[in-house]
């Protein structure tokens, strides 16, 4: 890692095994799996905290289930000093999940299938800002794609900087000017100045709409398959 990057690791959960998952997985970890209601929720969840510690073992240079995870208050993970240097983020959806990686700050990624975009349609409201609806299009396919477009770069946003869904993504608006994709804020959330939005467009992101926010100081952005 350098700075000035950041890395994302593309993940296919399907193709961990449980054996794997489970060598990498802290006691606690596992005994959270157990709690899934279905099965497959339990060995997606696996598979996906497995590859993150895995990821993040080689570059700390520690077995995975040594690689120590804290957890914010609104629950979002990060390295335990010394290794706090290195900031990461992990989404996922059923059949594809991404870590992204970044030395220079505080780092978020969204992933979301293509397919939901419908899902969007009608709940404008619940997570737009009114200057962002004042401008979708009519069409219903088209609206929704940029419902889409709009939900990542937020998720990706309030991930990196630490809040997730508690502060209002009404109060968000993003802006795609001439400096990039931007998120601006009507209340005061610290860090939303420094971060700048990039839509990722990769061969394995077909049929799927990802964002990642990163630091204003990024200038590299490295896209590769996690070797899991």
């Amino acid at each position: 890692m350098t700075h000035g990057q950041v890395t994302i690791h593309i993940i296919f959960p399907n193709a961990i095994s449980q054996k794997i998952a489970h060598a990498c997985l802290t006691d606690d970890e596992k005994s959270r799996a157990g709690r899934f209601h279905f099965p497959k929720d339990a060995v997606h969840w696996s598979a996906c905290r497995a590859a993150l510690r895995q990821i993040l073992a080689r570059e700390i240079a520690l077995p995975p289930r040594e690689v120590p995870l804290v957890f914010s208050e609104f629950g979002k993970p990060t390295l335990a000093p010394p290794f706090d240097s290195l900031h990461f983020n992990l989404s996922h959806c059923p059949d594809l999940a991404l870590v992204a990686l970044c030395l220079d700050g505080q780092v978020g990624i969204d992933l979301e299938a293509i397919s939901r975009a419908p899902d969007l349609l009608e709940c404008e409201k619940t997570f737009c800002h009114p200057d962002e609806i004042r401008l979708l299009p009519v069409d219903e396919t088209s609206r929704a794609l940029q419902l889409l477009q709009i939900w990542t770069a937020k998720e990706s946003v309030l991930k990196a900087l630490g809040t997730g869904l508690s502060h209002a993504p009404q109060l968000i608006y993003i802006h795609d000017g001439p400096a990039g994709i931007r998120a601006f804020s009507d209340t005061p959330l610290e860090g939303i100045a420094n971060q700048q939005i990039h839509r990722l467009e990769n061969a394995s992101l077909v049929n799927h709409a990802s964002a990642l926010s990163a630091p204003s100081t990024v200038n590299n952005i490295r896209i590769t398959r996690s070797q899991i």
